[in-house]
This record gives structure tokens, C-alpha cells and sequence, in this order.
């Protein structure tokens, strides 16, 4: 498959046309979606257009979707399967256009000098298309066969919405759009004049334009139809594929269960279960009515957006190319931003701290026995302890320590997480060694939802109610607000928690014959609880 390619400083999508298809190829045109817009080119010889990013993983991810839409424009034109969109299509394509051109302005809509300037452009283009005799005529009629200032103008707005729906037409369908849609947009800019001088008497909004529905298949040689996917059905067969091969990773089943809860969320509010028919206008409702209501986050409702995207990569895979062949529906969206959180406000408290440790005394559940001291004095990440298996504490000198590691299939958060960490002297009292002592080499010391658990634990049976705090996360921060107050060395206390290194001599945990320096840093936190 072609690959961005680098011209300057900014990456380019370059193909060549297909010999199949050159000669038909030449001289039309294709949109293609490129980040959040849409970019129009006319084929030659290649398709070349700027990707208008300087960021090779960026550059990837544009050009997937970019050059989905050319292999669509090429296999269009070797069935000779150019789209022909009929006048009510063509309607409705323009009234899209045109709802959107009022919506931007409706509140700032600018001067009225303005959109005197924009009517009298519109009007010149329109009339550029126009033989003289035609404009003799009482009623004339715009000559679609020349019509290089309708393209000027409105080509634009023609490119977009094709972009928006993936469809490729022939020349006869782009000239009764372009027509249509510099009606509408002439339209709108007498609203917006209105507007300006203060009359909004006339939304614009309530014209009816029928819904565009995308033209019937052509026929010809193609792919069998897919069977209907619905989303129950979708997650259902993402569930089966993990679970298949030798060394297979399930879905965890309270992933499973928050995306069948969005699923039904999504489906409750658009009357239906089918992927395939999803538009980025049903997703946006969706999102835009979580808003008003106000019972979510923006960081949870952006989470729920990005939850039905992945759903619809999920259907795609599946669908084996046959459901959204140019790119997920829902790119387009931008998801809603959350103010942030200050970072003291997540971190736990002292006496959050010491109450979710005498809390913990109290449980027999390792999850909720050991979590908690661990996190207390490690910093450490609840999903990375949560993997510790009894084999993975042992013993340098007097002092004890356990592996964070990737092996066994374990997973951490990236490279400076797996360390060797000092075991502390609280947790020797505590009687963690003899706790893990007595598990199975080999198997794990928790179940697989202990941060789950855990968090509800601390939420609902030590009343830690304070929204912003991070349950679980809080102890990463607490640790190293102590571990600075003990003065431990910076590159100890990086190492321990799984930071980054900023230098070459930060040689912690690279050798046995560091540990015990490391054990004594370790050493210097004092005890969150007295006896």
C-alpha cells in the first residue's frame, strides 16, 4: 500500500491513476477528506494533495482515509459506476449546505455591506453561466455546459458535501448540484442580511428540504451485500474474535459492558439498532442532547463518542470493507472538552490516605487488603500491581523488592514502567511477605477487575465522596508529594514511580548492585500510620 510522502517539511499524499482507468480518470475530479475538511483535485497523470501536517503519525492516519476515497474514485470509474443524483437529491444535498451557511452566522452574522458584497458575487457567478440570449429570456435557464464561474464560486461547497457522503458523480449530477446549491447559498446570504441589520423575523432554519437518501447501488459486478450488522451483534463477534487462538486476550467483561451500554444508549436515541445507516448528524444529536441535559461530564460524554467510534471501526473490520468504505462517519466530530481537573484536587489527601489504609485492615479481599499499601508506598499504577504475581517479589541482601514486567503477557504503560521496586518496611509489618508467601507461584495476587473494585470500594464503603478525587491514581501523586517532603534523591523517586528518565545517569534498577541504594531512598518515607 502507498505511503505518505515527505515534500519539504509537510507530507503529501501522491498515487498514480491505474492504467485500467487513465484515459476515464483524466480530467475528473475527486474529494478527499484530509483531517477535518475536504479537498478537491483534478486527476492527471497522479493524485497529489497536501496531508497539511508536519506529523508523521498524523500523516498515516489522514492518508488512510484520503486514499480510501481515491481506491473508491477509481473503482467507480472501472464499473463505470459514477453515481447520478436526481433533482430531489440534489435538493437536499443543497439544503444541507445551506442550513450549515446559516447555523455559523446565525450568532455574529457580520454587516450587512457584507453579504451586499456576497449577493452581488453570487449574482455574477450565476450570470457568468448565462449566454446572452439566455439572458434576454423572461425565464432563463442556466447553461450547465459552461460553467467555470459556478465552479469558482461553489465548487467548494459542492466538494464538501460529496466528501460528507462518499459519493463520486458523473458530470451531468455536478452541474445540477452546482445550480442548486447557488440558489440555496444566495438564499442564505439574504437571511444573513437580514440578520445583520438586526431582523431575525426569518430563522432560515424552517425552509423543508427533504433528507437526503444516497442513490441506489448501480448495477454491475459487485461484492455479495453484507448481512445486516446491528451493534449487539457487532460487539457480540468482538467478543468471539478475542477469545479465539492459543494465547488469546478476552474482552474484559466490564469493557464489554460499558460499550453495550453506549450501544443502547445510542440506538434508544436514533430508533435504531443498524450500524450501517449511522451519520455523524445522528452522533452529534446524540452528543449535543447529553450536553443540554447536563447529567454528564464533557469528558464522559467525549468518552461515550469516542466508545461509538470504535463500534463503527469494530463494524468495518467485520464488514470486511462494505460498511463506510471511505472512513468512519464520525471523524468529522469534534468531541466536547472537559475544563481540567486541577492536579491537587485528584491527588488524595493525608487523611483520605490513612483512611483507606485502616479501611483495608479490615478486608479479606486481596484486591482491597494489599492495593491500597502497595500504592501508598510505590506510586505505582493500580493496573500495574494489580498484575504482581507471588514469583515476582524476591530478595537482594537484607531487603526485599518486586518486578513490574511485561512478561507472562502482563502490560505496562510503556518502557520506563518495568523497575524493580524496594519493598518498605510498613509493608514487611503488614505482613505482605507472608501474604504472598502462601500464593501459588505463577498465578496471580489479584483478580482482573481490582481497580474497578477497588474504586468502588473506596467511593462506597470508605465514603470517599469528593468528586474530583482519582480513587485510585490519587496515590501516584500523594507519593511523590511525600517522597519530596523525605528529600528522596529525584532520580530514585523517578525510577520507583516509572517516570521518564532526563539523563543517562539515572542508572537506578539497571543493576542488582543498585538496589540496595535503592532500598535505602525507599526507607526514607515515613509511615502514614502510627502502629
Amino acid at each position: 500500500m502507498p505511503s505518505p510522502v515527505l515534500i519539504g517539511s509537510t507530507y503529501y499524499l501522491r498515487v498514480h491513476v491505474p492504467r485500467a482507468v487513465a484515459d476515464k480518470a483524466k480530467g475528473t475530479r475527486v474529494t478527499l477528506p484530509v483531517g477535518e475538511i475536504h479537498k478537491t483535485v483534478q486527476v492527471g497523470g497522479a493524485v497529489k494533495v497536501s496531508l497539511s501536517t508536519k506529523d508523521p503519525a498524523e500523516a498515516k492516519r489522514r492518508f488512510v482515509q484520503a486514499f480510501a476515497a481515491v481506491e473508491r474514485h477509481w473503482q467507480a470509474l472501472r464499473q463505470d459506476h459514477l453515481t447520478a443524483l436526481s433533482f430531489k437529491q440534489c435538493v437536499a444535498l443543497a439544503g444541507e449546505i445551506r442550513a450549515d451557511f446559516i447555523k455559523i452566522f446565525d450568532e455574529e452574522p457580520g454587516s450587512p455591506e457584507t453579504w451586499q458584497r456576497v449577493r452581488l458575487l453570487n449574482k455574477e457567478a450565476q450570470e457568468a453561466t448565462q449566454s446572452p440570449f439566455a439572458r434576454l429570456m423572461i425565464r432563463p435557464d442556466r447553461d450547465t455546459g459552461n460553467r467555470p464561474a459556478l465552479e469558482l464560486r461553489f465548487g467548494g461547497f459542492v466538494d464538501t458535501v460529496l466528501g460528507r457522503h462518499g459519493l463520486v458523480i458523473d458530470d451531468e449530477s455536478r452541474g445540477k448540484l452546482l445550480q442548486r446549491i447557488a440558489a440555496e447559498m444566495d438564499d442564505a446570504a439574504r437571511i444573513n442580511f437580514q440578520k445583520a441589520r438586526g431582523d431575525y423575523g426569518e430563522t432560515g432554519l424552517t425552509k423543508p428540504f427533504p433528507k437526503f437518501q444516497p442513490p441506489e447501488a448501480a448495477e454491475g459486478p459487485q461484492r455479495d451485500a453484507p448481512a445486516k450488522l446491528t451493534f449487539e451483534s457487532v460487539i457480540s463477534e468482538e467478543v468471539h474474535r478475542r477469545t479465539m487462538g492459543r494465547d488469546a486476550k478476552p474482552l474484559p467483561p466490564n469493557t464489554e459492558k460499558k460499550f453495550r451500554r453506549v450501544a443502547r444508549e445510542f440506538a434508544k436515541h436514533r430508533k435504531s439498532d443498524l450500524v450501517e445507516t449511522v451519520t455523524a448528524r445522528e452522533a452529534n444529536d446524540w452528543m449535543r442532547k447529553m450536553q443540554e441535559v447536563g447529567e454528564l461530564s464533557n469528558r464522559t460524554i467525549a468518552q461515550r463518542i469516542q466508545n461509538l467510534k470504535t463500534l463503527i471501526e469494530w463494524a468495518r473490520g467485520q464488514a470486511l470493507g462494505d460498511v463506510f468504505p471511505s472512513g468512519n462517519p464520525l471523524d468529522v466530530l469534534k468531541a466536547p472538552k472537559g475544563a481540567p481537573v486541577p492536579l491537587g484536587e485528584r491527588t488524595l489527601r493525608i487523611e483520605e490516605a490513612r483512611a483507606i489504609l485502616r479501611a483495608a485492615r479490615g478486608e479479606a479481599k486481596p484486591e482491597l487488603r494489599w492495593l491500597p499499601w502497595l500504592m501508598a508506598y510505590s506510586g505505582a499504577r493500580v493496573n500495574e500491581v494489580a498484575q504482581l504475581r507471588a514469583d515476582d517479589f524476591f530478595q537482594v541482601g537484607n531487603d526485599w523488592f518486586y518486578r513490574l514486567t511485561t512478561k507472562g503477557g502482563r502490560k505496562l504503560k510503556n518502557q520506563h514502567s518495568a523497575r524493580r521496586v524496594p519493598v518498605h518496611p510498613d509493608l514487611i509489618a503488614e505482613g505482605l511477605l507472608a501474604f504472598t508467601g502462601a500464593a501459588k507461584a505463577g498465578e496471580r495476587l489479584f483478580p482482573e477487575r481490582s481497580q474497578a473494585n477497588l474504586r468502588d470500594w473506596v467511593r462506597k464503603s470508605v465514603g470517599l465522596k469528593r468528586e474530583a478525587l482519582a480513587p485510585n491514581h490519587g496515590w501516584r501523586h500523594l507519593f511523590e508529594d511525600m517522597a519530596l517532603t523525605a528529600q528522596m534523591q529525584e532520580a530514585a523517586k523517578r525510577y520507583i514511580t516509572g517516570r521518564a528518565s532526563r539523563g543517562s545517569d539515572d542508572d537506578y534498577g539497571k543493576s542488582d548492585a543498585m538496589l540496595p541504594a535503592l532500598a535505602v531512598e525507599m526507607r526514607k518515607l515515613p509511615p502514614f500510620l502510627e502502629g
